[in-house]
């Protein structure tokens, strides 16, 4: 009888091994965008390791297109340089 009393009461008592916590909601969702960023970036390696072809092709084409980038400024580089010659040409001439 006295073990069903003391059943009851630690029943209705509580327990304080397991201390409620609140978690705010930011801190939820920082965790959860940890969490997604860690599974795309393992998704990707294995992604790459298993198609290391495709990879080489895409640098190949960001390399492509940095430079033709490039030499689009280049080329602007020259014609600028050589308009102000001719120009500085003409104006000591002229003067």
């Amino acid at each position: 009888m006295f073990s069903k009393v003391k059943d009851f009461i630690n029943s209705k008592v509580k327990k304080s091994d397991h201390p409620q916590t609140v978690v705010r909601a930011d801190q939820v969702e920082q965790q959860q965008q940890r969490i997604r960023q860690q599974e795309r970036e393992r998704a990707e390696k294995e992604y790459q390791q298993q198609h290391p072809e495709q990879t080489i092709q895409e640098n190949l084409e960001i390399f492509e297109y940095k430079t033709n980038k490039l030499k689009k400024k280049l080329n602007i580089a020259i014609i600028t340089v050589f308009g102000l010659i001719v120009l500085v040409f003409l104006i000591l001439f002229f003067i």
